[in-house]
Order: C-alpha cells, then sequence, then structure tokens
C-alpha cells in the first residue's frame, strides 16, 4: 500500500488548505512523522498543514478546520475497529519491554509488550493485544497495573491488531502493579530470579517435560495449539507455555531470549511467543537432566494455586468418592480425601478410578493445584499420573497429632497451608465477636438481616471471635468459628447467648479483651493468604502461660541472644 493510499484522509485534509501541494510529499511527510518521531497521522496533521502552508507561500493559520476525533469508549477489544483513534479502554498490563532505536542520529526509547482487556475480571475472561509505547510511559505501564487508557489508537498489520500509545496519549493507574521485570538485556537469568518478576526475560535451562495441547478458544471458533512443559536449572525449575511450535526434545539445553513471564493465579510460568527466540545452547557445566530431576518435586507446604506439571508423594489420610450431575445430563464420580506429608496437611481430588486406603503411601507424577476452600488442591486427571508405593518414605504420620510449627510471618509471606501451628499475641479483639447469623443458603454472614447474594433472609444463628495476631514483625487475622470457640471459652453458644442478653455484646467484648489481648495464643489450623491479606483459621487455640524466665528464655532463643 502506497504512502497516498495510507494516509488517504489526511492528504485530503492538508490539500483543502493547500492545493498546491503534491500528493506524494504530503504522504511521505505523514510517514516520517510516524517512523521517525513515532506521531500517528491524526496527531501530525496540524503540523503537516504548516509545513506546506509555509512552503507554498500561503498564510499560515493559527487554527485549522480539522475533523474533531470523537472519543471511542469500550470495554473489549473486540469493540475495536481496525481504523478507530481516540480509543478510552481499561487494560491491564502483562509486560514492558524497553528498546533503544536510533532516530535521525538520536537514541530514542519506544517500548512494545502486552496489555489485557476486561482487567477486573478473571483471567480466563480476558483478550491479549500487543502494544508499543511510543509516549514513554513506562513510568505507568509498569506489569501487573491496571490503567486507563485515553487517546489511545489502533493499528492493523497482517491481520493482528495491536494499540499504539502516543505521546498524547493519558495514561491513569487505577491499581498499582508488582515488581517489574528488567529490561531485556544479553545476560541470561536464574530461573529463581525469574519466577519473581513479571514481564521479558532471557533464560538458560533444561528441557524436563513438553506435552502437545489446546486452548479452545472462548468465542468458540476453534483451537490454539500450544506446547506445555518444565524448564530447569540449578536454582529451580518452571513451567512453560508455548504459543508456537516448540521442537526441543526432553533433555535439551536451550537459551530463551525475550520470553515472557507471566503469573497464572498465584503461579509464575513462562511464556514463550512469536517474538521469542530459542536457540540450542552448549555447557558442559550445567547439570544434567538427572541431577536436575528433583527439580520439581515439592513437599504440601510449597504448593501455590496454578502450579502444573508437579511430582510429590503423600500419605493418604482419608478417602471418599461421590456422584454429580453434569451439565450434559451424564452422571460422573469424583474422588477426593486428605493427605498429607512431613511438612503439613492438604486436599487431593482424581478425576479417575483411583481408590487407596487410609495410610497408603503414594506417588503423583504430573500433578497440578487448583484452589478448593481457600488452600491448595492437589488435582491428578488420568491414572497414569499415580501409584502406590511399596516402601514407605518416612514412618507413618499419626494424623491426630500432625501440626507443623511455622513462624506467623512464614505463614504470612507464604502460601496458603493447612496443618499448622504458629504462635502470636493477640493485639486487636473485634468488636463482632460473639453471635452473628448466617444465611441458610450460602452460609454468608447475614447484615442487617440480609445477605448480599439471597437478599432478606431468615438467618441461622452461630458463634465466631475474630482477633488480631501478630509476632512482632507480621499479623494477621485469627478467625475461630463455633466448635472451636466452645472450647476456648468454656462455653456453649446458649450460654454465650445468655451473656449477651445480660450484658450486651459490649460487655462480652469488653470481658474477653480483658481475657486475651496482649497475651500470647498458640494456634492449630490452616492458612489463607490472598489478595485480601492473611487469615488463620483456628482449629485449636491456648493461652500460652509462660512464666517470667521461659518467656526471657524464649526471646533470646528467637533472637539469637546469648548472655
Amino acid at each position: 500500500m502506497t504512502n497516498k493510499e495510507n494516509y488517504a484522509s489526511q492528504i485530503a485534509v492538508v490539500k483543502q488548505e493547500c492545493p498546491e501541494a503534491d500528493d506524494s510529499e504530503i504522504g511521505q511527510e505523514f510517514e516520517r512523522y510516524e517512523k521517525e518521531f513515532l506521531i500517528p497521522p491524526e496527531d501530525a496533521l496540524r503540523s503537516v498543514i504548516r509545513k506546506f502552508q509555509a512552503s507554498t507561500g500561503r498564510e499560515v493559520t493559527s487554527g485549522v478546520n480539522t475533523p474533531v476525533r470523537e472519543e471511542i469508549k469500550v470495554s473489549r477489544f473486540e469493540e475495536l475497529g481496525a481504523d478507530d483513534r481516540n480509543v478510552t479502554i481499561e487494560v491491564s498490563v502483562v509486560s514492558y519491554t524497553p528498546r533503544t532505536q536510533m532516530v535521525r542520529g538520536e537514541e530514542r526509547q519506544i517500548a512494545f509488550g502486552w496489555i489485557e482487556d476486561n482487567p477486573w475480571e478473571a483471567s480466563s475472561e480476558r483478550v491479549r493485544w500487543d502494544y508499543k509505547d511510543g509516549g514513554d510511559k513506562g513510568a505507568s505501564l509498569v506489569p501487573g497495573t491496571i490503567v486507563r487508557l485515553e487517546g489511545a489508537s489502533v493499528n492493523e498489520w497482517n491481520d493482528k491488531r495491536s494499540l499504539n500509545i502516543n505521546r498524547t496519549t493519558r495514561v491513569t493507574v487505577l491499581k498499582e502493579g508488582g515488581v517489574s521485570a528488567p529490561p531485556v538485556g544479553d545476560e541470561p537469568i536464574s530461573i529463581s530470579k525469574a519466577s519473581e518478576v513479571e514481564g521479558f526475560v532471557n533464560i538458560i535451562a533444561r528441557v524436563m517435560s513438553t506435552k502437545p495441547d489446546v486452548i479452545v478458544r472462548r468465542d468458540g471458533s476453534g483451537q490454539i495449539p500450544v506446547v506445555r512443559g518444565r524448564l530447569a536449572d540449578e536454582s529451580g525449575s518452571i513451567s512453560f507455555l508455548s504459543w508456537k511450535e516448540f521442537e526441543h526434545e526432553e533433555g535439551a539445553l536451550v537459551k530463551l531470549v525475550g520470553a515472557s513471564v507471566r503469573k497464572f493465579r498465584e503461579t509464575p510460568e513462562i511464556n514463550v511467543n512469536d517474538g521469542t527466540v530459542i536457540e540450542p545452547f552448549h555447557d558442559t557445566s550445567f547439570p544434567e537432566m538427572s541431577q536436575l530431576a528433583d527439580s520439581d518435586k515439592v513437599a504440601i507446604s510449597g504448593l501455590r494455586n496454578g502450579m502444573r506439571d508437579i511430582s510429590i508423594t503423600l500419605q493418604v489420610e482419608s478417602w471418599n468418592q461421590r456422584s454429580f450431575e453434569s451439565d450434559d445430563g451424564s452422571t460422573k464420580v469424583v474422588r477426593s480425601g486428605d493427605v498429607l506429608d512431613p511438612s503439613g496437611r492438604g486436599r487431593l481430588t482424581a478425576w479417575c478410578e483411583f481408590d487407596p486406603s487410609p495410610g497408603d503411601f503414594i506417588r503423583i507424577e504430573g500433578g497440578r493445584v487448583q484452589f478448593w476452600q481457600g488452600s491448595p488442591d492437589l488435582v491428578v486427571d488420568n491414572i497414569e499420573q499415580v501409584s502406590n508405593l511399596s516402601d514407605a518414605p518416612w514412618e507413618r504420620i499419626d494424623p491426630e497429632g500432625h501440626w507443623v510449627e511455622e513462624g506467623l510471618s512464614a505463614l504470612v509471606n507464604g502460601g496458603s497451608r493447612r496443618g499448622i501451628m504458629t504462635t502470636g499475641t493477640i493485639v486487636a479483639v473485634r468488636d463482632d465477636c460473639g453471635i452473628i447469623e448466617r444465611c441458610p443458603e450460602c452460609r454468608r454472614v447475614l447484615r442487617e438481616s440480609s445477605c448480599s447474594e439471597h437478599g432478606a433472609q431468615r438467618g441461622q444463628e452461630d458463634l465466631r471471635l475474630r482477633f488480631v495476631i501478630d509476632d512482632g514483625v507480621s499479623n494477621a487475622s485469627l478467625l475461630v468459628s463455633r466448635e472451636p470457640a466452645e472450647s476456648f471459652l468454656g462455653m456453649g453458644i446458649d450460654e454465650v447467648k445468655e451473656e449477651i442478653s445480660k450484658n450486651g455484646r459490649a460487655g462480652f467484648v469488653s470481658t474477653l479483651r480483658t481475657r486475651v489481648l496482649a497475651r500470647r495464643m498458640v494456634v492449630q489450623g490452616h492458612s489463607r493468604i490472598d489478595d485480601y491479606g492473611a487469615m488463620v483459621l483456628a482449629d485449636s487455640l491456648e493461652i500460652e502461660d509462660l512464666g517470667p524466665e521461659e518467656a526471657a528464655k524464649a526471646v533470646m532463643e528467637r533472637w539469637g541472644v546469648k548472655i
């Protein structure tokens, strides 16, 4: 397509003001503005008109009757056309990769990356586009940030659309993002370091596994072939998703340039796209596949939502199955149970005919993790992924007394876990401790006899205590449900109701504060870490009664003080 065809509408406007100007020269000027200064033709229109007014001897006007561009406000990329300008849309920034280019002998920085529409919804409901930042907006376009773009423009090349962020584009940060990846340089980084960032990285790794897969398009128009697998180096391992052909076999050592780290739920994942360069790498000192075999082996304490292709050894605590009717009317069976290892407890779900007995030791290869009731749930999809072990990997654990002690700070800064025991000081007692009412449909707490999901309801009474527990470094909400609350208080729910009726809720809470505030508490239960913060849900709790000497000794041991 020629310049005259590319900029036909803009050339027509210039010709209205400068009839003597040559069409080709006008087109070349628009092309120069776009390529050298990264200014789209609609934004360069006024300057181009002034130039040709001056060159043809016409009076240079201070105002030009150029068409006013109407704002195009959309929420989804699919609503945009190939020629749309002055676009306003809210997006999530996935990546930002700056590059330096020489423009007329001077270095200028532009950037490329990915953005996703529908940023306030789950990632499965979003569509991803490429974008180019020619307006030096890097301070606002941090990966993980949600921004509103005003004045962006659509670009189409080879039937693929992207968004241009220009100098005149306004970028408003609506939600701050996380840690951004460093600019891509020549030096690769380790997998452990790549796992801490989001954005483009270079890594050298050995291919541990590959598996062809497909992703079904959300609009039902077909499937996208992909390759999933796992990469490893001395620092750890990470799963990858390749959107293009991946022809490297298991065991191959490869260098990836321009791969993208993206978090799937809570778990970082390497994305390989059309712009990623994958090449064989030779390093005789790099660990062999057998030496890296343990890199994908994890314990229950290390499970995170979204992990894939994991290997883990477990002891089965309980097992059951249930049948349900699927959307297509067929009856399906799902099997699940509680499992444990020396690091904690968890849940296992099997979508295959797998029926272990309590006490069995099992091995899972290629499992995945998804959230279930606020904590990671291991999932196996076919029987080939799981096997029974004849030799016990550890002395059989008694489930009744299996509580793994963990510091509160470690829990707050880690992932959700079951079967933990932690200690901290109660620094706050919430005013809503005592009797609450729950929705009979969904068990949500009612507010003024109304459920946020089911409207006005006749509530079911329940008992709940809410504290804040602190270890001097970190803190978390401590939630105590009816059974452990009754055990801790030494009172049943009816006795609590009677006390509240006599002294009021404020009186009950005041008595509770006198008992627990500034006291150290030992809690057994599970932790839930999510976007709303850290919460410990107690199965049992008790006040830690330490004498002055024992308390002083505990403090010295904690901080390594020796006298």
